[in-house]
């Protein structure tokens, strides 16, 4: 029935269809990859524990996905690392299975929660699927993610100390109104900025040729445009309504 249902849309004129249920199908087809996902998860992992893949004299899971399927190496390589996945975060392979979350929004969850220390992983994935399920966008679940990594940390007070005497920013002008970021940063602070320049710097398909450096910037442009409108919209209210010196806009941007 998949086979046939997967088919009949291949085949079908999607010229011809309402706009509507063009949407209707794609969040369809959303859904169905990772409920596939989570599907050979399942049972690739089976198969690598019982070791099926030596009955036709292959060496490792991996080697069977490649001689026996048809897929690339890349490809083995993914589908041995959402097994991996699955059995380590069952949540996020339990809502995938059930088509309430993407594969690509489940597969940076788990990037990410696996910075964690152990114990902190179950309770992080309940944290950033229940904030999914809840409509949060990626930039949302960035910054809970690097909130929960931040208040994972263990407590070293003579560190923090340290940390903080040590930590700067510095932005250089140069030619033609061109900059040079360079700085020290805390651990806490890294790992916020690694956290939304990963979230914002994804490739935008596959005609995307920037480095990762270049999306990186990118990235952090997009992350500053809203901070930068937040201040403007702050120092004009606050001086113009209060005539008190205005705030760093910081609350603004909580809120």
């Amino acid at each position: 029935m998949v086979h046939a249902g997967l088919g009949y849309l291949a085949a079908a004129d999607a010229t011809a269809l309402a706009a509507e249920t063009q949407a209707r199908l794609l969040r369809g087809l959303e859904q169905a990859t990772a409920m596939g996902t989570a599907a050979r998860a399942s049972i690739l992992g089976a198969f690598t524990a019982g070791q099926g893949y030596s009955a036709d004299a292959d060496y490792s899971p991996r080697a069977w996905l490649i001689n026996r399927t048809g897929v690339t190496k890349g490809a083995a390589v993914a589908y041995t690392a959402w097994t991996r996945r699955a059995a380590a975060h069952p949540d996020v392979a339990a809502a995938m299975a059930a088509g309430e979350i993407s594969e690509s929004f489940a597969r940076t969850i788990c990037l990410w929660t696996d910075k964690l220390p152990q114990d902190c992983r179950p309770a992080a994935d309940a944290i950033l699927l229940a904030a999914a399920l809840g409509g949060a966008d990626l930039r949302g679940l960035a910054g809970l993610a690097a909130e929960i990594y931040a208040r994972s940390m263990p407590e070293n007070p003579d560190k923090d100390q340290e940390a903080f005497e040590d930590r700067s920013v510095r932005v250089e002008m140069t030619f033609q109104g061109a900059g040079v970021l360079s700085g020290d940063l805390t651990p806490e602070c890294a790992s916020v900025v690694r956290t939304v320049l990963d979230a914002l710097s994804a490739p935008a398909g596959a005609e995307d040729t920037r480095s990762q450096a270049q999306r990186y910037h990118d990235g952090l442009h997009e992350a500053m445009r809203p901070l930068c409108f937040c201040i403007m919209m702050d120092s004009w209210t606050t001086g113009r309504q209060t005539a008190r010196k205005p705030s760093s806009g910081r609350a603004c941007t909580l809120a």
